[in-house]
């Protein structure tokens, strides 16, 4: 998983130096239409200068027959004053034809750089490459976004490069009042760039959703994601 450059600058500072690493496991049941689709497990270690995550998507065995789409995700990088800088993220998927993986190389500003697919990905017109993609993180990077400490907690926009596309996720504003630590907050899902222009007409291009998320030690913490699909009404719960 690409993590030796991280492991061995870890293992080569004197272990009073290394700030301990906050762990945070998050488990969420998946469905559409009320059918379960399957589980998703987020690994997050976290301190003042570092932190990790992994995810984990393991399709329920009914629909693993058919598709067969588990994929997994693991990113690392610098905690810089609450601004994430990934070094380096590499996602896999498996589905019934094929297995694939793409990893994206970081600079030290947290840009990518480079990135590296097995198949190679395709090149089409409207594909963008990593000159496109300054300012955003990677999807494994995006999950510790949404549980950053910040004083309002429906007010978030971020960008995320899997390595060929651009999308833009935002909370954008407070669907009613809290309930106590909790809050629902209403989000947009928005395609910006690297995708076939059908995809990009105004009625194509957002997406809605509604997120409702827990205060806990500083950190805001997904209870709930739901959003409307063609297929019905999908979401991801905490379990």
């Amino acid at each position: 998983m690409k993590k030796a450059t991280l492991i061995i600058a870890l293992l080569a500072t004197p272990v009073a130096m290394v700030p301990a690493m906050a762990e945070d496991v998050l488990k969420y049941s998946t469905s559409v239409a009320g059918i379960p689709l399957g589980k998703i497990k987020f690994i997050l270690n976290e301190n003042a200068a570092d932190y990790s995550v992994r995810a984990n998507f393991s399709m329920v065995p009914i629909l693993r027959m058919i598709f067969h789409g588990d994929a997994s995700a693991e990113a690392a990088g610098i905690n810089d004053g609450g601004r994430l800088r990934p070094r380096q993220s590499v996602f896999h998927y498996a589905d019934r034809k094929s297995n694939r993986s793409i990893a994206i190389n970081f600079d030290e500003a947290g840009v990518p750089v480079a990135v590296n697919a097995n198949p190679p990905l395709r090149k089409r017109s409207y594909t963008i490459g990593v000159e496109g993609a300054v300012g955003a993180v990677d999807p494994a990077s995006a999950v510790t976004i949404l549980m950053t400490p910040r004083s309002k907690p429906c007010d978030l926009s971020f960008d995320v490069f899997d390595g060929s596309k651009r999308h833009r996720v935002s909370l954008t504003g407070q669907q009613g009042a809290a309930r106590g630590s909790t809050v629902t907050c209403t989000g947009l899902y928005e395609r910006v760039s690297g995708f076939k222009s059908k995809y990009m007409t105004p009625e194509r291009r957002t997406w809605p959703f509604s997120a409702t998320v827990k205060g806990t030690n500083g950190r805001w913490i997904p209870l709930k994601i739901t959003a409307n699909t063609k297929f019905g009404p999908a979401s991801a719960t905490l379990r």
